[in-house]
């Protein structure tokens, strides 16, 4: 059996499942408050509840409520998911779609507390947001009723008591942009879809409801970042030139660059080899020298010839087979180069050292 063929039986292609790299997390509301239409001085920053819709009475609410999505996600990740769920208590209406808009103006939650059903709300204190005012008493909407994307992120059909989830793309673009600029993360504003219909208003649970299970959640799933990196190990044993191999690397370890490229110098010159990989390191007598990749590992096909200088360069298609899916952030990856030595005599072939790659987003 030639050098070529060894090396083909002990690795097998497409073995490898790569590490998932998702990560989630659930956040608390850190504000919420209830606009009151009738007023620009009433507010319910401590209370139980916040409304969205209209009462009999003709008396337009809408809500505002924040997470602090930076205090929970590493800065730089990528938001894969968003999953909001509020509790609904309390209804005199049927179905009603609530809408969710990213507020456009920081807002405030001060100390007020409506008590009882809560839907009159009570005196604004210092900082409480209301129907005219970001801050009580100084500082005001642009436009009363909350300075807001007019479009909506999500929507979601309310009927009677229980929990309600918002999702899709509007909110994952809301919590990427929330946590690219924390600064900038006024949060949600909560509108009924129809305020000039009596009643349509819907209660829900706010942050300081004394039942936890019924406070707003915000479910999270993103993609941590990943900090890049390369280094080498093991050993390039000498061969016929009486150095040993050395693999190195070109470009850039980010995935999305796609710009990955393997590189050997210090090879006899013209040796036909080939590059591989996998995700475990050793260092293991093979050949004339050492396997620095162990378990199932993967050929990057086909075998190439080397400069008559002794170097070479392969460039690795990350979007492709056998890299995709595999080279894909966060990944931590083992390479090593395999060559024809014959004029070294013994087994006739020899190994690089060995290079470790972290690839990042």
């Amino acid at each position: 059996m030639n050098p070529i063929q060894i090396l083909t039986v002990a690795v097998p292609l497409f073995v490898l499942t790569p590490a998932a790299t998702a990560s989630e997390v659930i956040l608390g509301a850190n504000r919420d408050n209830t606009l009151y239409g009738e007023s620009g001085s009433e507010s319910n920053g401590a209370g139980s509840h916040f409304f969205a819709g209209t009462t009999g009475m003709g008396q337009v609410r809408r809500a505002v409520l924040r997470f602090d999505v930076a205090a929970g996600i590493p800065a730089g990740s990528t938001i894969t998911d968003v999953e909001l769920t509020l509790y609904m208590s309390k209804t005199n209406a049927g179905v009603r779609e609530v809408r969710l808009h990213r507020v456009l103006a920081d807002w405030g939650e001060g100390t007020s507390n409506a008590g009882s059903g809560e839907g009159a709300g009570t005196a604004a204190t210092t900082n409480d947001a209301t129907w005219t005012r970001r801050f009580f008493p100084g500082i005001s909407w642009t436009t009363p009723g909350g300075d807001f994307n007019p479009v909506a992120s999500a929507t979601k059909a309310i009927d009677q008591i229980g929990y309600y989830k918002w999702t899709g793309a509007g909110l994952v673009a809301d919590v990427q942009a929330m946590l690219v600029s924390p600064a900038a993360n006024f949060g949600w504003l909560l509108q009924n879809e129809n305020e000039a219909d009596t009643p349509t208003a819907k209660r829900f649970d706010s942050r300081q409801n004394t039942d936890p299970n019924f406070r707003p959640k915000l479910r999270i799933v993103y993609d941590p970042p990943c900090t890049a990196s390369a280094a080498n190990y093991c050993v390039g044993a000498p061969n016929s030139t009486g150095l040993g191999a050395v693999i190195g690397w070109s470009g850039s370890l980010s995935v999305a660059a796609n710009s990955f490229t393997l590189t050997c110098a210090q090879l006899p010159p013209n040796s036909s080899h080939l590059f591989y990989f996998g995700t475990q390191q050793s260092q293991t007598p093979f050949g004339n020298g050492f396997r620095c990749v162990s378990g199932s590992v993967v050929r990057l096909n086909p075998p190439l010839p080397a400069s008559p200088s002794g170097s070479t360069s392969r460039a690795v298609d990350l979007a492709t087979a056998p890299a995709a899916g595999i080279l894909v952030p966060g990944a931590t990856i083992a390479f090593q180069c395999w060559y024809r030595n014959p004029g070294a005599g013994g087994a006739g072939f020899n190994l690089s050292d060995g290079l470790s790659v972290t690839f990042c987003n």
